[in-house]
């Protein structure tokens, strides 16, 4: 059996283990899945509701930095170091899981918007698509899952702010964070940073230009400062995101 890898067609850690996986030539079946309607699919198999999800012939494997331990040497031509290990943690805390409550503050209040974005095939941005079915108990849902709270929206945008900056001065002297070769944090913040920039590599641009954000999502990005740290993301993609699914 081939293994399968279960993901969210947007989802950025998705996309942090279906990258790592492609550039290992890991052989898998792509399984994208409807948020809402992936319980069903995943409680079979995990107790935590949550993708990335790889099943192999031997072993579950939930988590996109788990994902990538499986097939770093590959991916990567070496281990990463400790210090890689640790800035990763920190992406995927600080960026990687602030933008998904960022996100669904501002798109929750637009049915239509979320309905298009969890399609599992990207629509046209001039269709119109319902609200996923049991809309407001999924955003109640969403809400309450990523702390979507005035008091924490303030707190990960900070979070987000502090990661960002210090990468960008690390970017500013070196290509990449190794210092030597495309590794596992360029990729980290590549793949979870990804949504800001939509780089046309990426799995998920078709899905996010189907839709017209939000004014008050555009203009926060707008006021982010990142544009650096932006076309390097861009760079990363273009050079190194090979596709295989």
């Amino acid at each position: 059996m081939s293994a399968k890898l279960y993901t969210f067609p947007i989802s950025h850690f998705s996309e942090k283990a279906r990258w790592g996986l492609d550039l290992a030539n890991y052989p898998y079946l792509l399984n994208p899945l409807i948020p809402g309607q992936h319980i069903q699919t995943l409680k079979p198999i995990v107790s935590d509701l949550y993708v990335p999800v790889l099943e192999t012939d031997s072993e579950i494997v939930q988590g996109s930095g788990q994902i990538l331990d499986l097939v770093e040497e590959k991916a990567f031509g070496s281990k990463s170091s400790e210090e890689e290990k640790q800035m990763e943690e920190s992406i995927d805390t600080k960026i990687g899981k602030s933008l998904q409550t960022l996100l669904y503050h501002f798109i929750l209040d637009y049915p239509e918007i979320v309905g298009k974005l969890f399609l599992l095939k990207p629509a046209q941005l001039s269709d119109t698509v319902p609200p996923p079915e049991h809309f407001e108990l999924i955003a109640l849902s969403l809400k309450r899952r990523y702390k979507i709270t005035p008091k924490n929206i303030d707190a990960v945008k900070l979070a987000l702010d502090e990661c960002a900056k210090e990468l960008i001065e690390v970017y500013k002297t070196k290509k990449f964070f190794n210092g030597k070769s495309f590794g596992r944090v360029d990729l980290t913040i590549a793949s979870l940073m990804g949504m800001l920039v939509e780089p046309k590599e990426s799995p998920a641009y078709p899905w996010f230009t189907s839709v017209t954000m939000p004014d008050s999502y555009l203009q926060w990005k707008k006021d982010l400062g990142y544009d650096f740290l932006f076309d390097k993301i861009k760079e990363f993609y273009k050079e190194f995101r090979i596709q295989s699914k």
